[in-house]
């Protein structure tokens, strides 16, 4: 007999804000259209211009979520992707850089085929500087997007909305995204009891006292969430046994079809259409198999938390934001797709750009409303 998911319905995990009216708070649907539609967002435009406001839009949304263990935990990760991020500034430009405007010229050293060929130096022009910038805001928005994402939501429920097909690998992914953060958390517990007991670092010697408990705390964590969602019926195998001969045939199918897709786009890129198409079909496909394969699962739970208001607005902002990049897209409007070569000139900024962004703030906003009906109850 399945197990049950019942129980999962009375774990939470910290909750992000009180209700407004009565109402919860930004559910798991929710943050989950917000990062789709942020995500591809993102990739709708390299406008730097866009880009900037995306990542501002993911800051003030991470910002607005209350503090706490994970919120610091996640503020290293932050800070580490943000070095990362800047860095691949001059690392793109000073291996390759083309263009018409100079900004600067520097040595240039040159490595043989057989290392690669690669050369640094020369030649550092403002189009590859500017191209440069627009794929580190890129991943600077994506980043901060992912980061308040994997904060504000609650993880238990985001797995219950995981297909049963795929419990197993969802359990698998929400171990594996808790872990750095719980593995910093850790350092942070292991560091300041070290302090206190008048211990510190004074070389790579005493590197394992600390390394060693961080590490054993960490996967004590990831081994005790695993074992708490197993025991909920996350994570069960379908009693359906081996694949049928229709679900091998679409699992072939979509494969071909999404190879398919990726070639079509690679060498018919001037039309997208038909590899859009294509990749259509292979994702129909999927979802056939992913539903088949889930019918052999049952799952029970005591009730079906129905869909806020609150939510309902923020998948409503979020699909309204992807809907207007979408059409600028289609349209080739408010220069959304922005490409500084061969000479670069100042981006176009179209209102409703930059509308589609603010859009992405909704969650942000919710929880200021929330606070602000907290303090005036208190009051």
């Amino acid at each position: 007999m399945a197990r049950s998911e019942a129980a999962s319905g009375d774990i939470r995990a910290l909750p992000v804000s009180r209700a407004i009216a009565g109402e919860p708070a930004v559910q798991a649907e929710a943050w989950l259209a917000w990062l789709v539609a942020a995500s591809f967002a993102v990739f709708l435009t390299s406008n730097p211009f866009y880009l900037a406001t995306a990542c501002l839009t993911g800051l003030v949304v991470y910002e607005s979520l209350p503090r706490g263990s994970r919120r610091r935990a996640y503020g290293l990760i932050v800070k580490i992707g943000l070095f990362f991020a800047l860095l691949s500034i001059p690392f793109n430009v000073l291996t390759g850089s083309s263009g018409s405007t100079a900004l600067a010229d520097l040595p240039r050293l040159s490595f043989p085929g057989w290392l690669g060929g690669v050369t640094l130096g020369g030649r550092v022009t403002v189009e590859a500087a500017l191209y440069a910038a627009g794929r580190a805001l890129r991943l600077v928005a994506l980043l901060l997007f992912a980061t308040a994402f994997n904060v504000g939501v609650d993880h238990y429920r985001l797995l219950r909305l995981v297909p049963s097909a795929l419990k197993q690998l969802g359990v698998v992914a929400t171990v594996a995204v808790l872990l750095l953060p719980q593995a910093f958390a850790q350092a942070r517990s292991v560091a300041e009891a070290q302090r206190l007991r008048g211990r510190r670092m004074r070389g790579l010697r005493d590197a394992g006292a600390f390394v060693v408990p961080v590490l054993a705390g960490a996967l004590e964590r990831s081994v005790q969430r695993a074992e708490s969602l197993d025991a909920r019926g996350f994570g069960s195998t379908p009693s359906g046994g081996v694949m049928t001969g229709r679900s091998k045939a679409l699992v072939m199918l979509s494969v071909g079809l999404a190879g398919a897709g990726v070639c079509l786009y690679l060498y018919r890129g001037d039309n997208a259409l038909p590899a859009v198409a294509v990749m259509a079909g292979a994702a129909v496909a999927a979802m056939l198999v992913i539903r088949a394969r889930g019918g052999h699962l049952q799952a029970t739970r005591y009730f079906r938390e129905p869909l806020a208001r609150s939510s309902a607005l923020v998948i409503g902002c979020s699909a309204l934001s992807l809907a207007l990049l979408l059409g600028m897209r289609i349209a080739a409007a408010g220069g959304v797709a922005y490409y500084p070569y061969p000479t670069a000139a100042i981006p176009d900024l179209h209102p409703l750009g930059v509308l589609a962004f603010l859009c992405l703030l909704a969650p942000a906003l919710y929880l200021a409303a929330s606070r602000a009906v907290e303090e005036r109850g208190d009051d």
